[in-house]
């Protein structure tokens, strides 16, 4: 993640409740999975659309996010903090473990880096390794899939995933100057990690090693597309020059709109 958040286990979050605490719970799941059963009183807002609705949450209050596992709901952490919330955290292990449930442990990325990466620039190349990294993930998971509307939209986000670097090379040359080529990215890029410095080698092996369902996979995808709206957002307040700026507000459109699909699509699959 790139915005640091904390945790709150289910029996610990279930105190603050009990404890009538001035907290706020927010199910970012989709429809059919709120509408199978929800913690009373938490307002829904799904992480296909979050980014559009997170200015209704009052921001001085503490928030508490929560999906089905956790994973979702880290990442729509992640995005309060980027846009001023100061008190926001998570409900790990989600509705599961509200529930009682032992679930497989969800996939944690523990990469932080932006570390030492400060300049609108190097933001830059960061962002076009990891649309690098994420279209190989695609590609794989496309490999995995058996169902065709997901084979069909991983195939739509791996033919988004080179636009992408194909705009952050032109935001690049915007930034540093037409002498910024090709060879100055290839040298440059960081190998191997995909969006929310997620390690594409560890998060295919996840999915591998855990006969993951087509959810599970969904899920870890709607977390790598919020992750990037999480660094594109931190990016597009370090940029200054007017058309690179121009180039990051697009892509925060389009990872907003590849969120959504997943959504829609993850939706469809859950069993009503």
């Amino acid at each position: 993640m790139f915005s640091r958040v904390d945790r709150l286990s289910a029996e610990e979050t279930r105190k603050k409740i009990d404890d009538k605490e001035p907290v706020i719970l927010v199910d970012v799941r989709e429809p059919a999975e709120y509408e199978s059963g929800h913690i009373p009183g938490a307002e829904f807002m799904p992480l296909s659309g979050l980014l559009n609705t997170i200015s209704k949450i009052d921001s001085s209050k503490t928030v508490i996010t929560y999906c089905k596992r956790g994973p979702r709901s880290k990442s729509a952490a992640a995005l309060f903090k980027r846009k001023g919330f100061q008190d926001v955290l998570f409900m790990d292990g989600g509705m599961d473990a509200w529930n009682g449930h032992v679930a497989r442990g969800q996939y944690e990325s523990g990469m932080w880096l932006l570390e030492g990466r400060t300049s609108a620039e190097e933001l830059a190349v960061l962002a076009w390794s990891l649309e690098d990294g994420t279209g190989a993930f695609y590609s794989e998971m496309k490999n995995l899939c058996t169902d065709d509307d997901a084979r069909n939209l991983f195939d739509m986000l791996i033919k988004a995933e080179n636009s992408h670097k194909s705009k952050l090379m032109e935001a690049c040359r915007q930034i540093k100057g037409e002498g910024f080529s090709d060879e100055d990215m290839q040298e440059r890029a960081v190998r191997g990690y995909m969006e929310g410095g997620v390690s594409i080698e560890e998060a295919v092996g996840w999915v591998k090693n855990g006969n993951s369902e087509l959810q599970d996979i969904l899920e870890l995808s709607m977390q790598i597309e919020t992750n990037s709206l999480d660094l594109y957002l931190k990016i597009l307040g370090e940029v200054e020059e007017g058309t690179a700026k121009e180039i990051f507000n697009n892509l925060i459109v389009e990872e907003e709109t590849h969120l959504s699909r997943l959504g829609k699509l993850l939706e469809s699959k859950i069993e009503k």
